[in-house]
């Protein structure tokens, strides 16, 4: 089909999508006077257009005409029904567009449901249309965030590119269409879709078709942004949209009635055209009227450039005078006379939500009315409700739940923040009367436990007089006594007093103690977790302990069991554990011993689970809404079966954690978790280890990045990159500029070195299964697997610096042995040696190599992982020498004498000859982490971490 077939096709199909659904076949029949060709091609995608269930609808719709001309049919066009492709199963399609068919499958590896896009198998693996595809999956794969779809994978398998994602059940906001919403809903959900546009333009892309198809709401009520083929990355170099002729000059593509004025004259455009989009659809929504929409696509393009709108409230008379000017600046045609980012739309659209309801309460209430003109059924009006109608769908679905109890009073309960300190607040937990809040914080390595009145702003520190670490403190079920993991006296589970007084040991092991209802005994975990990632935890048990005399007993709840809570009828102890193939699980088991009884069971991340007062519910955190945010599934406490489906407690949060009960069940506090993490840098005096000059950041922006490390060379860092389903490596210059990912898959890649050379990169990886030692190319090509350990994993590989051996860790139950191997032989004609043959009760993890080859900076573990001291092996003679008694993360100087570490938010600088050690530097408005230093030590660097984690409680309204 020539370029002018393809153009008659194009036009006729913008035409038609103009038009009222129930008018355009009428249209297009009209207009084709019995060209056959032409009207069948427009009309299949029409019928493509019309597939709205799927998760990246019509991707490069327009572009992708040509192939859809030709097409029989859109229905399963590529007889992929039933079939599978790598590890999913086919079991139906979802919808079709122009860049390829998408299915509903089951991923076999992870038992869940998935999303699978599937790029036409025609299409050349130099064809213009697969590099798009491929770039596409790129972009959705860089976002981590609630409101955007999540990228599980991206492969191609026997010649097939295909996108997995999580499949998002529920219905677009076309299918949700409504015209009466209170404005303070529609405000609250304009803020949240801004959030998500804000974490697409940080992460450097463009969505380019903010329109209602482009939104999916889940059944929970919660949005998912979808569809980013016409995604433009705003980066140059070689995953540049730009250079494709998708987005090529002449190619105007998108939705005419929502583009901006750069957008229809083909200028350059960056991130303020989706805040433009954002208007229209806001116009429209709030009066019933698009500003621009013309009878033909010429006609809408000259409006966006000339018209300028009604004042919304003159069509409208409830829209205040402030959202009037909100939305006259979201439409200023000259960019730079509009809003500059979302943040600071956001930040305008609070400031009206604070006028209209100063009420601290979750936008995911129920919908009032609230009337606007024009008819209910006009498809385009109703359309318009891309950012603001969340919440409209969000009342749709709650509608369908059937309250239970008090379900619906939590779900419209007020949110009051209890904390904002400077330390991350974690481990709440509220007195039986719900009158006062307890809770740990402090700098990492040395947290306290405070004490505060709910509704009052001055904590009380209870442990102030330990010098040790004191967490996750828990109030008995009357309130007179705390109990709280300590690392005092080599660590344990301790009780005090309420008021802090008489703190005594209970065990010498344990970690999140949880009080039986009687008072005289605690169960506890192994091993601690305090922010879930998903898909492992450590190996862990539950043990019963009685505080009179320290007695144990050990609990069959399986191999890694964690964070117990003991029911208030002391029947069953709660858990959670991962299986298999999921990310988390829920079970109770009885508290008298017994088999365990999983519950919820699905492939969502559930953890974090705690008792209802009255025995009835358990409360979990979980991320089966997209957020990491509260449920409750109702549950026998005799049997432990469960009464109820998983029931979503909406809060204002996009990830939460450490859930507390009061007696009275008027009350639960939480802990609201949101983060960042960017590498920041100072100059260093190379002799004398002074600061020289003024922190600077290498990285910006909302990332998640640490570990990083810096070339031999001095001019490359890499670093890891964490989200929600994946961890892999990226290297960028010494600027942070020209970031390059080394990989992009559903594996889990952490503590990455760079060789002495400088041409590789040395990692651990669960790629095969568990952690094994892996090195990579600094170009990201030349994977390799260097370790096949029999053990529970091989981790923290260093090479040594004449670049013939490694040295790395392997992990056997609760001990870790450094072992080291040759790098000029493979693993099949090599035996790993033991660095500590001699000692086979010795537990140290390998850090750093020294300078000059001759000593090793290992840190001493104790039995549940946790770290004890640094010290320095002697490879010539074997011997281990204590430096100090606490600390992270250290690394050798350049003299080989003298090394770095982590300790009490400082980086400390200690001398291994006189074990002399002292802080050098401490960095403001962030916790640091990971410090490392330049071959040279001139320059210090760091993962800078800035969390928001703040203490909320959730009440009643009726208790205001």
């Amino acid at each position: 089909m020539n370029a002018d077939r393809w153009k008659e096709i194009d036009e006729m199909l913008d035409a038609a999508l103009e038009l009222p659904e129930a008018e355009r076949v009428a249209f297009v029949e009209s207009r084709t006077d019995g060209d056959d060709e032409l009207k069948n091609a427009v009309i299949e995608l029409l019928a493509a257009s019309d597939s709205s269930e799927s998760f990246l609808e019509r991707p490069a719709l327009n572009l992708a005409a040509e192939a859809f001309a030709n097409a029989e049919t859109v229905h399963d066009q590529f007889g992929f029904a039933g079939r599978k492709i790598a590890n999913y199963r086919i079991v139906r399609m979802l919808g079709a567009g122009g860049m390829g068919e998408v299915y509903l499958a089951v991923d076999e590896k992870l038992k869940r449901n998935v999303a699978l896009k599937i790029l036409p198998p025609e299409y050349g693996s130099h064809d213009d249309r697969v590099l798009r595809f491929q770039l596409e999956a790129r972009a959705v794969s860089k976002l981590n965030h609630p409101g955007i779809v999540t990228v599980y994978d991206v492969d191609v398998h026997k010649g097939i590119n295909y996108i997995a994602t999580e499949f998002v059940e529920g219905k677009t906001l076309r299918e949700l269409m409504g015209d009466r919403f209170k404005l303070k809903h529609i405000i609250a959900n304009s803020i949240q879709i801004c959030d998500a546009l804000s974490a697409a333009h940080n992460a450097g892309i463009i969505h380019r078709d903010i329109k209602p198809e482009n939104i999916m709401i889940r059944k929970d009520g919660y949005a998912k942004i979808l569809d980013f083929g016409l995604a433009k990355l705003t980066g140059t170099g070689p995953e540049s949209l730009q250079d494709f002729s998708a987005t090529t000059k002449g190619s105007i593509i998108g939705t005419p009635a929502y583009m901006s004025p750069s957008r229809t004259t083909d200028d350059a455009i960056d991130h303020r055209t989706d805040l433009w989009s954002a208007g229209v659809v806001l116009y429209e929504f709030l009066t019933g009227v698009n500003p621009f929409r013309g009878k033909s696509r010429q006609e809408t393009f000259q409006a966006i450039l000339t018209y300028d709108p009604d004042v919304p409230s003159s069509l409208n008379p409830e829209i205040p005078p402030e959202l009037d000017r909100i939305l006259i600046k979201m439409l200023e045609k000259d960019p730079a006379l509009g809003y500059q980012s979302a943040g600071e739309l956001r930040t305008d659209l609070k400031r009206v939500q604070r006028e209209i309801d100063p009420s601290p309460a979750s936008a995911g209430t129920g919908i009032a009315p609230f009337s606007r003109p024009g008819s209910a059924k006009r498809v385009f009006a109703a359309a318009a409700i891309a950012i603001v109608g969340m919440l409209a769908a969000a009342a749709v679905y709650l509608a369908f739940i059937k309250d239970d109890g008090d379900l619906a009073a939590w779900n419209e309960a007020i949110h009051d923040q209890l904390t904002d300190a400077q330390f991350v607040e974690a481990f709440p937990t509220l007195s039986p009367d719900g009158s006062t809040i307890v809770y740990e914080s402090g700098p990492v390595g040395r947290r306290d436990i405070f004490s505060q009145r709910v509704g009052g702003r001055n904590p009380v520190n209870l442990t102030a007089n330990s010098s040790s670490s004191d967490t996750m403190p828990v109030f008995s079920s009357d309130g007179r006594y705390i109990a709280f993991r300590s690392s005092r006296e080599s660590g344990g589970v301790y009780v005090m007093e309420a008021t802090g007084e008489n703190a005594r040991r209970a065990a010498d092991f344990g970690f999140h103690p949880s009080w039986s209802p009687d008072g005289g005994r605690l169960v506890v975990s192994d091993k601690a977790v305090r922010v879930h990632t998903g898909h492992t935890v450590p190996e862990s048990s539950l043990h019963v302990i009685d505080i009179a005399d320290g007695a144990s007993e050990k609990l069959e709840a399986g191999p890694d069991a964690i964070m117990p809570s003991w029911s208030p009828n002391g029947h069953r102890i709660a858990f959670w554990f991962v299986e298999e193939g999921k990310q988390g699980e829920l079970a109770t088991i009885p508290a008298r011993g017994g088999k365990p009884v999983t519950i919820a069971s699905d492939p969502a991340t559930d953890w974090n689970p705690i008792w209802s007062p009255d025995g009835k519910y358990l409360y979990f955190a979980s991320n089966r809404s997209g957020n990491m945010n509260l449920w409750r599934v109702g549950i026998d406490e005799q049997t432990g079966r469960e009464t109820s489906p998983p029931q979503p407690i909406t809060t204002p949060s996009r990830y939460i954690r450490h859930i507390g009960f009061a007696n009275t069940g008027r009350s639960i506090a939480y802990v609201r978790y949101e983060s960042k993490s960017n590498v920041r840098a100072v100059d260093l005096d190379p002799d004398t280890m002074a600061v020289t000059g003024q922190p600077e950041w290498i990285t910006q922006g909302n990332n998640e990045i640490g570990n990083p490390d810096l070339s031999p060379d001095q001019m490359r860092f890499v670093v890891r990159k964490p989200t929600n389903t994946q961890e892999d490596l990226a290297v960028f210059d010494r600027d942070g500029g020209n970031l390059v990912e080394l990989m992009n898959d559903r594996f889990r890649e952490r503590g990455p070195r760079w060789a002495p050379d400088g041409k590789r990169i040395f990692f651990h990886s669960d790629r095969s299964g568990k952690y094994q030692v892996w090195s990579i190319n600094a170009d990201g090509s030349g994977i390799r697997q260097w370790t096949e350990s029999d053990a529970d994993g091989a981790i923290q590989a260093v090479a040594s610096p004449s670049g013939d051996r490694l040295a790395y860790t392997e992990i056997h139950g609760n001990r870790y042995v450094p072992f080291m191997i040759d790098l000029g032989l493979s693993w099949n004609d090599q035996t790993p040696r033991s660095i500590f043959p001699e000692n086979g009760d010795i537990s140290q993890r390998v850090e750093d190599w020294s300078p000059d080859g001759t000593k090793l900076l290992t840190i001493s573990m104790d039995r549940t992982g946790g770290e004890r001291s640094i010290d320095v092996l002697d490879l010539a003679t074997g011997k281990l020498a204590q430096i100090t008694d606490s600390g992270a993360r250290p690394v050798w100087l350049r003299d080989s004498r003298r090394f770095i570490y982590t300790w009490d938010n400082a980086v400390h600088l200690c001398d291994a000859a006189t074990n002399r050690c002292r802080p050098i530097y401490r960095p403001e408005g962030c916790e640091i982490q990971h410090a490392n230093i330049s071959r040279d030590n001139t320059l210090l660097f760091y993962r800078c971490l800035q969390v928001d984690a703040g203490i909320w409680l959730i009440r009643p309204r009726s208790d205001k």
